[in-house]
């Protein structure tokens, strides 16, 4: 089979020959049909994450059919559409596990494409109790950015405390943003577009945005308080501290800041631009079995497609590269011949 390999931080993103893999016991191999290329699989390259284990096939948005069962799967049987989320397993029996928030585990998370290899491959293995069901009404081109970006995105708007009604303000208009503004509208929020792109205010309104505001003119802040008196929720998808420092006074009271994009450095708040309108700042990240399922689910439901640009599995380093030099819109996935 073909797999996509990196062999070391900053190193030679390859396509190889590798033999195909058999499930063991509890594993199911996926015939990868699709996978969304992620800002997290650039910083994986990049050496962001220490716990990576080169080598490695990156690549965390899959979506697929289960070609082979192992011994002791029940389900999902061959044949099933199923996906593979950044969470590729947990420990299972610590206090966050047995309460549902399994991506919330510190004892022995594994992350897909990340510590173990992942979906820019022909096949994958997989455990079968964390792969995810595939609603018939979305292609597998569609729905392998859902594992990641539209789960992280409708997941941090729940998180958030989101209500239908509320205004919703999305830092950044890329490949997680452009699906905040698609989630936030279809859930009934009225949105607004936060932006270093200037040129970007006709795809944000095209995507149902009532308001875009550059980080060029006014300060953030007062554009948001301008909208009636500010922001219900921020989601903050842009991998820039910078925004999010300058956008978050702009909450309404009983507001909330949700980090979605991990970016370097820190992010500054006043404790009376806190206290003052009682505002809230978390950080959110992608999400449980429960959250995927409800996610891939709300999309299919909801008619929520993503902005996507195929590109064949031999394509990955050049779509990294292209990531590196912010020259992709919406969602690059990878799909397989």
């Amino acid at each position: 089979m073909k797999a996509v390999v990196i062999k070391e931080q900053n190193g030679e993103v390859a396509v190889e020959e590798r033999e195909r893999p058999s499930p063991g016991p509890g594993q199911v191999l996926i015939r990868v049909h699709a996978c969304g290329v992620c800002h997290s699989d650039l910083a994986v390259l990049q050496g962001a994450f220490p716990f990576v284990q080169f080598p490695l096939v990156p690549g965390h948005e899959v979506a697929g059919v289960v070609e082979e069962v192992g011994e002791g799967v029940a389900w999902p049987e061959t044949g099933a559409r199923v996906g593979m989320p950044w969470l590729y397993s947990s420990c299972g029996h610590c206090e966050q596990c047995t309460r549902g928030e399994e991506v919330l585990c510190q004892v022995a998370p594994q992350v897909t494409g990340v510590t173990t290899d992942g979906g820019y491959a022909e096949f994958m293995l997989a455990p079968a109790a964390y792969v995810a069901p595939i609603p018939d009404a979305l292609d597998f081109a569609d729905a392998a950015p859902l594992m990641c970006a539209g789960l992280t995105v409708f997941n941090g708007l729940r998180n958030a405390g989101f209500e239908p009604g509320d205004r919703v303000a999305v830092i950044g208009l890329g490949g997680l943003g452009h699906l905040g503004v698609l989630y936030a509208k279809a859930m009934g929020a009225r949105v607004a577009v936060l932006s270093g792109s200037p040129d970007k205010e006709d795809e944000a309104k095209e995507l149902g945005a009532e308001r875009f505001i550059s980080e060029e003119g006014t300060a953030l802040s007062e554009a948001l308080l301008d909208w009636e008196g500010g922001a219900n929720v921020i989601l903050a998808t842009a991998p820039s501290t910078g925004p999010m420092t300058d956008a978050l006074p702009g909450l309404a009271p009983d507001g909330t800041l949700a980090v979605l994009g991990a970016a370097a450095g820190e992010i500054s708040v006043s404790p009376m631009d806190l206290i003052g309108a009682r505002r809230h700042l978390i950080g959110s990240p992608s999400g449980s079995r429960k959250d995927i399922r409800d996610a891939l689910q709300f999309a299919a439901t909801h008619d929520v497609r993503p902005r996507i640009t195929k590109r064949p599995l031999e394509d990955a380093a050049d779509v990294l590269n292209e990531m590196h030099e912010r020259r992709l819109r919406g969602r690059v996935v990878l799909t397989m011949a």
